[in-house]
């Protein structure tokens, strides 16, 4: 066949584009992953007159290898002081509670996320009157259901069905209490499957695992028995949880305090427990694999925990409001070690640093 002036262009013109779109060996690798922490700050300004303190800082490259605070983006929710914070990949929605230092604030704030950045803002908030003390939250995406761990006056599990779209103020769709609950102090949920994890403090706390929770539709669940508990022996004050299913990996974070008042002192621990999958299948009293903690670690009191979730990922992430700061530690590090990276919030509106309370990290490949 003959070539016409045409079809020779088009033919140039094509195996220019295919040689200039070639990635040649010298161009390093496309890194699409995302690894965001977002933050939550107690601080709240009550007066009127007086600017607000943010209450939400991101920190978009959270596994940055030198410095996880390089970039940094912040933010105020409507929260009267920051409390629980969580976020889910497919609710596309950061939920954050109020603390309640100054006034009764039980609404639930929603924020939505960019997906290319990370980047916050408000959406209308989820008005209700149940939820006055949130410590932990955890979302269920094929049920599109939103859990909340809300520990006063007794503890309860309320579940809001389609949170994202809520803008009008309902009652729960369903309520789950405890048979011993007025001897639970619970902070922090997880759903594995569709067993609920509930985190307990106390002398030889540990955790909760209550089978096939999550599958019922029951508007109310009373009485309730966890199937196992497992218990940590030593701990003090078991308060945020995480657990990796990738990695099969769980943490807790606890600490002891000495003393009151003036001469009150911490010593935080990071509790780490490998292969958590057999250990959660009887109960029983567990031993972490590793324990972080020591002056070295600047670890006072940790109340939560965040592991990296991604295939043998490197990291986890502590807030810490005595210390004033988000530690990231190695998943390998065990015992008197320094934190491998800090980040601390300073506003200039503020006289102090500012007092981190809850963390959720966004890490995907």
């Amino acid at each position: 066949m003959k070539l016409t002036p045409i079809h020779i262009l088009l033919a140039i013109f094509c195996f220019v584009v295919v040689f200039a779109c070639e990635r040649t060996d010298d161009e390093p690798p496309v890194d699409n992953s995302i690894s965001r922490l977002y933050i939550s700050y107690s601080n709240y300004q009550p007066n009127n007159d007086a600017p607000k303190y943010n209450n939400v800082v991101l920190l978009p490259y959270a596994d940055d290898s030198t410095n996880m605070g390089a970039v940094v983006q912040t933010f105020r929710s409507e929260a009267q002081g920051g409390n629980s914070i969580y976020f889910h990949p497919s609710s596309q929605r950061i939920f954050h509670s109020s603390i309640n230092n100054s006034s009764i604030d039980t609404f639930m704030n929603k924020l939505s996320v960019g997906e290319l950045t990370g980047a916050l803002a408000l959406e209308k908030q989820i008005p209700n009157q149940v939820l006055k003390s949130v410590k932990g939250m955890v979302f269920h995406p094929n049920l599109d259901r939103l859990y909340f761990i809300n520990v006063e006056p007794n503890p309860n599990v309320y579940v809001f069905d389609r949170p994202r779209g809520l803008s009008d103020d309902r009652k729960p769709g369903q309520t789950l209490s405890f048979a011993n609950a007025a001897e639970l102090t619970p902070w922090d949920l997880a759903i594995v499957n569709s067993n609920l994890y509930m985190s307990k403090s106390g002398t030889d706390g540990g955790i909760d695992i209550y089978e096939n929770l999550i599958s019922s539709r029951d508007s109310v669940r009373s009485g309730l028995t966890p199937a196992r508990s497992l218990r940590v022996a030593d701990a003090s004050n078991i308060r945020g949880m995480s657990i990796d299913t990738v990695n099969n990996m769980l943490a807790l974070t606890d600490f002891i305090q000495s003393g009151s008042g003036e001469t009150v002192s911490y010593q935080g621990r990071i509790l780490l427990f490998d292969n958590f999958s057999s250990m959660s299948e009887t109960s029983g009293t567990i031993t972490p694999s590793r324990i972080i903690t020591g002056a070295l670690t600047e670890l006072k009191q940790p109340v939560d925990v965040e592991l990296d979730f991604r295939k043998d990922s490197k990291y986890l992430y502590v807030a810490d409001p005595v210390s004033k700061a988000v530690f990231r530690f190695l998943k390998t590090d065990k015992g008197n070690v320094a934190p491998d990276n800090v980040y601390q919030y300073k506003q200039e509106r503020m006289p102090d640093v500012s007092t981190p309370v809850s963390i959720s990290l966004d890490a995907r490949n």
